[in-house]
C-alpha cells in the first residue's frame, strides 16, 4: 500500500488546481501522508509542500498532461517512483486515468488493484559529462531559427551517416508517439531496446532510421559555423556550439506508470486515431 502520496498538477489549469485539491482532501480524509508540490500548496494555501526535488514519495499524482508528467520524471529525487497520471491535457499517451474518474483510480490504487508499467529514459552526455535524462526525447535544433545544421552520427565509433537538416530528433520508444511521430518516424513498442532518430526537413531524402540502444549514439555539429540548442523532453536545454558534440545511451534509470486497465502501446494506438487534439 502506498503511505506517502505526492500531488504534482498543472498549475496554469483551474481545472486541474481544483481537482488536486479535491484528491488533497480525499487522500488526508484516508489518513494518507500527503506531500503537494511546493507552488501549488503555497498559491492555494492547502499546507506546506515540497519541492519536485525533495519529493520522496511512495507515488506521485500528477493532474495535467503529458508535459507534467515529463516535468515530474525528469525532477523528482528517486527516478523509479510510480507516476499516476490524471489527464487534463489533450491526448495524453503517458497518462492514464480521465479526470470523472480520479477518486475511483485513486481508490483502486489504495486497494493495490493495479500493475506497474516500466519506461526505459535516455540520458545524454556532454563533455564526458552526464547533463539530462528523459522519457521521451533529445530534439537538437539551429539556434537560430532561419539557418540549417550538420550532423555527423556515429554509433560505437563507427560513422552511420552525415545529413544537413533542420533539425534532429533521438526518441525512446516512448518518445515514438510524439515530436517524433510528428515528424514522419514510426511508432515502436515500448519493450524494443531501440532509438527512433528522424532528422527534421532534411536537405538529402531519408526516412527515419531505428537504432539499438544498446550502444552509444554519438552526434557531432559539424561543417557550419552554427550553433544548436539541446532539448530534452522539452524542459532542459542546453546551447551547443559548433563543433560541439552529445552522446546519447540507455539510460540505467525508467520511468514508472500505475495503469489499471490499459497498456501504453494499445492507448497510443487508440489515440493516434483520435483525430484532432481535445482543446
Amino acid at each position: 500500500m502506498f503511505k506517502s502520496i505526492g500531488i504534482v498538477p498543472r498549475l496554469d489549469s483551474d481545472d486541474a488546481l481544483k481537482l488536486a485539491i479535491k484528491i488533497c482532501q480525499y487522500l488526508k480524509s484516508r489518513k494518507i501522508d500527503t506531500f503537494p508540490e511546493i507552488e501549488f500548496a503555497k498559491n492555494n494555501r492547502i499546507g506546506q509542500g515540497v519541492s519536485l526535488s525533495q519529493m520522496e514519495v511512495d507515488l506521485i499524482i500528477t493532474i495535467g498532461g503529458d508535459g507534467t508528467v515529463l516535468k515530474t520524471s525528469m525532477n523528482i529525487p528517486k527516478p523509479e517512483t510510480p507516476i499516476l497520471a490524471i489527464n487534463m491535457g489533450r491526448r495524453g499517451y503517458l497518462t492514464e486515468v480521465e479526470p470523472d474518474q480520479a477518486i475511483i483510480a485513486l481508490e483502486e490504487c489504495l486497494q493495490g488493484k493495479y500493475d506497474l508499467e516500466e519506461h526505459y529514459k535516455l540520458s545524454v552526455y556532454f563533455r564526458d559529462k552526464h547533463i539530462a535524462e528523459g522519457v521521451n526525447e533529445a530534439l537538437l535544433t539551429p539556434a537560430t531559427s532561419w539557418k540549417m545544421l550538420n550532423f555527423i552520427l556515429k554509433q560505437n565509433k563507427h560513422k552511420l551517416i552525415e545529413q544537413r537538416a533542420d533539425g534532429l530528433i533521438v526518441a525512446t520508444p516512448t518518445g515514438s508517439t510524439a515530436h517524433s511521430f510528428s515528424a514522419g518516424g514510426p511508432i515502436l513498442e515500448t519493450s524494443l531496446d531501440a532509438f527512433v532518430v528522424v532528422f527534421i526537413s532534411p536537405t538529402d531524402y531519408m526516412r527515419s532510421l531505428v537504432l539499438s540502444s544498446t550502444d552509444d549514439l554519438s552526434i557531432k555539429l559539424t561543417g557550419t559555423n552554427m550553433g544548436a540548442l539541446l532539448i530534452v523532453d522539452g524542459r532542459y536545454t542546453k546551447q551547443l556550439a559548433p563543433e560541439e558534440s552529445i552522446i546519447i545511451r540507455k539510460s540505467k534509470n525508467r520511468a514508472v506508470f500505475v495503469r489499471l486497465n490499459s497498456s501504453f502501446w494499445s492507448r497510443s494506438l487508440t489515440r493516434h486515431k483520435l483525430g484532432p487534439e481535445r482543446g
